[in-house]
């Protein structure tokens, strides 16, 4: 293996946006305009096909354009969400930087995983405090080890490829077993927009007890508030559950549950600020800040019942949530919300439905969890030249 910079492996372009004031040039959607969001953060490769933006083929002489098989790596905000052109061209904006290999030097699969595994010293060659930036010079000199050999490299890819597939497809099964749960809640219930069974209705407030996180102290951060025993969630751990919130990773001292409030396990979490309206059940004991209102059910209901019902309508609150410097929906708006409430003997079968669903999910994900670890293990060994030794 020998070291080289980034520059030698390709030429390294920076990304622009065409003057927004030409509005032919966003007239019809010829040419992928790609920004950071359509680069969703991943422990693997991004194969990029579409995005949400695009431009004007009269624009394309404006525009930076990275051909197939060049590989994209945001550069500004979060560092390090890398995509493999898979289509004939695109352009891109500002905080994305391309490499458009040579194919002499270097495999572009192989480059991109190479990247992949070089992410956390991306990171740290960032070097702005508050929002991290790698600008092209320091981009083009970053310093990598790779294999002399094309063939090597063609095999690493193909051993990550592998890798990599596997965890996708696990990731789709996963996503193929919260479709069921909306499924089977459509098939019993209906659909719970229009409630086309006719189903009696309730407002939320009338289904059980709703109540705010409390979070007193100022600043919410200081660090005597936390480091203790008692779990914290905030609104990011509730938006990437599905129906259990199973982690956490913020705690309070004693201190800081002395100014806070201590909710217990099976409380429904909503968020009411930043993410709008994503729910979540605990699984354990926990505090959490006034961004997060906690529900409890009643007689008339199940918390399950509820989390299920909040899917259809998370996007639909979240459009309508009122927006200052962000959005946000206040306790009245959501006990005002008007919910279905069939009989609760039929509520409970479908809890149970959903917790034989979530058993098998939690199995599926401590198999993608040994995946992902694999995955990273076996590039650590590539690219110390320990799985194909030149």
């Amino acid at each position: 293996m020998r070291k080289a910079y980034l520059y030698e492996l390709g030429s390294v372009i920076t990304g622009n946006t065409p003057p927004k004031k030409k509005k032919e040039y966003y007239m019809n959607s010829d040419i992928s305009f790609v920004k950071p969001d359509d680069l969703p953060y991943r422990q693997s490769i991004n194969f990029l096909n579409n995005s949400k933006c695009y431009i004007s083929f009269c624009a394309k002489d404006k525009a930076r354009i990275a051909p197939k098989k060049s590989i994209l790596v945001t550069c500004i905000g979060i560092i390090g969400k890398i995509a493999i052109v898979n289509k004939n061209e695109v352009a891109f904006n500002q905080q994305i930087n391309a490499i458009i290999p040579n194919e002499k030097v270097i495999d572009h699969r192989y480059l991109a995983y190479l990247l992949l595994f070089n992410r956390k010293k991306l990171n740290f060659i960032a070097n702005a405090p508050i929002v991290p930036i790698i600008n092209k010079s320091d981009f083009s000199n970053f310093k990598v080890k790779i294999h002399d050999d094309i063939m090597s490299q063609q095999k690493i890819a193909d051993s990550l490829d592998l890798a990599s597939s596997l965890i996708e497809k696990r990731k789709e099964q996963l996503e193929a077993m919260d479709q069921l749960i909306q499924s089977v809640f459509y098939e019993m219930f209906g659909d719970p927009v229009v409630n086309d069974k006719n189903w009696e209705m309730f407002n939320l407030s009338n289904l059980g007890e709703l109540g705010r996180g409390v979070s007193k102290h100022r600043p919410r951060n200081d660090e005597k508030l936390l480091g203790g025993e008692y779990p914290l969630i905030q609104t990011g751990d509730i938006a990437n559950s599905y129906i259990y919130i199973y982690d956490y990773k913020s705690t309070y001292s004693k201190l800081g549950l002395e100014q806070s409030k201590l909710w217990r396990k099976g409380t429904l979490c909503i968020t009411i600020a930043a993410n709008i309206a994503k729910t979540g059940i605990l699984t354990f004991n926990s505090c959490f800040p006034d961004s997060v209102v906690g529900f409890i059910a009643n007689e008339k209901t199940n918390s399950i019942f509820i989390n299920v019902w909040f899917s259809f309508f998370q996007e639909i609150i979240e459009n309508s949530a009122p927006e200052s410097a962000q959005k946000n929906i206040n306790l009245k708006i959501l006990s005002n919300l008007s919910v279905i409430a069939p009989p609760i003997d039929l509520q409970n079968k479908f809890a149970s439905i959903v917790e034989e669903i979530e058993a098998q999910k939690k199995v599926m994900e401590e198999s993608l969890q040994e995946m992902e670890n694999n995955f990273n293990a076996l590039m650590q060994k590539a690219f110390k030249g320990e799985l194909f030794p030149e």
